[in-house]
C-alpha cells in the first residue's frame, strides 16, 4: 500500500517510542518495516551472512597465529629465553582476548536492528497507508508540527492546553484508525472484484457505510486540528506583530531627528496600533487555547 508522489509524509510513531529511535529513522531507514510485516527476528552476523563471518573468522585466527609466530621467532633471537617465553605469552593472552571480544561482537545484535526490532507495532510507515489515508495523515502531521513549533507554543502562552502531550496522542490515534481504513478499504476492495450477487452486496453495503462514517469522522478530527494550527498561526503573527511594535520609539526618534516639524499623526499611530494590537494578541492567544481544548484527551 503506497502513497501518492505528492504527499510528503513521515512515519508516526507512538508517544513512548524513544528518541533515538526516531532519529534512527532518519538515518536508516531501510531498517523499519511496515505493519503488515512480520516482527524482524534477531539478527546477527552469523544469521544474516555466516559463510563470510567464519571465512573473516578464519583469517583472523590464521593471522593471530602466524604474526605470534614470527614475533615468537624475533623474540628468541633477540632476548634472553625467560624474557622471550613472557613476551610470547603475553602476545598470546592479547590475541586471545582480542579474538573473544570479535567473536563476541558477531554473536551481539546491531543497535539499529534491535531498536526497530522492539519497537515494532509502535510505529506506522508512509507505506502503511494508502492515499486516502496518507493525505488527511499528513494533513495531521502538518498542523501538530505548526502547533508545535509555533513561538507561542515554546514561550509556554499555551501551556494549560499540554501541546506536547496531547498532540502526539491525537497524531498516533488517528494513524491507528487510518491505518486500519486502508486496510478495510483494501480488503472490500479485494473481495468485491469478483462477480456482484445481491448476497455480497447485502454484506459489503454496512461495511462500506461503516467505513465511511469512520472515515468522515477521522476527517472531522484532521480539521479540527487544522483549525486549531491556524488559531495558532494567528497568535504566533500578532506575537510577532507586537515584537516589530517594540521598534517604535525608534522609529519616533528617527523621525525627530530627520523630521523636526513633521506630521505628528504617525507618532500617534504608533500608540493607537499599540492599543489595539495588545487586544488583538489577546484574542488570538484566548481563541488559540479555546481551539485547542477541543482537542484536549479525557482525564
Amino acid at each position: 500500500m503506497t502513497t501518492s508522489p505528492e504527499v510528503a509524509m513521515e512515519p508516526v510513531f507512538a508517544p513512548g517510542v524513544p528518541a533515538g529511535v526516531r532519529r534512527l529513522y532518519e538515518r536508516r531507514p531501510e531498517l523499519f518495516v511496515a505493519a503488515d510485516a512480520p516482527r524482524p527476528k534477531r539478527e546477527t552476523s552469523w544469521s544474516s551472512a555466516p559463510g563470510n563471518t567464519f571465512g573473516t573468522l578464519l583469517v583472523w585466527i590464521a593471522v593471530c597465529v602466524g604474526g605470534w609466530i614470527l614475533a615468537l621467532i624475533v623474540l628468541a633471537a633477540t632476548l634472553p629465553t625467560a624474557v622471550a617465553a613472557w613476551a610470547a605469552l603475553v602476545l598470546a593472552g592479547v590475541a586471545v582476548v582480542a579474538t573473544g571480544g570479535i567473536l563476541a561482537k558477531t554473536m551481539g545484535e546491531d543497535r539499529g536492528h534491535k531498536a526497530v526490532r522492539r519497537q515494532h507495532g509502535k510505529y506506522l510507515l508512509p507505506e502503511d497507508f494508502d492515499s486516502e489515508a496518507g493525505w488527511l495523515l499528513e494533513r495531521a502531521q502538518r498542523a501538530v508540527k505548526t502547533v508545535l513549533e509555533a513561538t507561542v507554543t515554546k514561550r509556554g502562552l499555551l501551556d494549560d492546553v499540554k501541546n506536547e502531550l496531547v498532540l502526539p496522542e491525537q497524531l498516533w490515534d488517528i494513524a491507528q484508525v487510518l491505518r486500519e481504513q486502508t486496510v478495510l478499504r483494501a480488503r472490500q476492495k479485494d473481495i468485491a472484484r469478483g462477480a456482484k450477487t445481491a448476497e455480497l452486496d447485502a454484506v459489503l453495503g454496512p461495511q462500506r457505510r461503516a467505513l465511511a462514517l469512520s472515515a468522515e469522522a477521522i476527517k472531522r478530527k484532521v480539521d479540527l486540528l487544522d483549525q486549531y494550527a491556524d488559531r495558532v498561526r494567528s497568535a504566533d503573527a500578532a506575537l510577532r506583530a507586537e515584537a516589530a511594535l517594540e521598534d517604535g520609539d525608534r522609529y519616533i526618534e528617527l523621525l525627530a531627528r530627520t523630521e523636526p516639524a513633521g506630521d505628528t499623526s504617525v507618532v500617534e499611530g504608533f500608540t493607537d496600533e499599540a492599543t489595539a494590537l495588545k487586544d488583538t494578541l489577546t484574542r488570538s492567544i484566548n481563541a488559540a487555547r479555546d481551539a485547542g481544548r477541543t482537542l484536549a484527551l479525557p482525564e
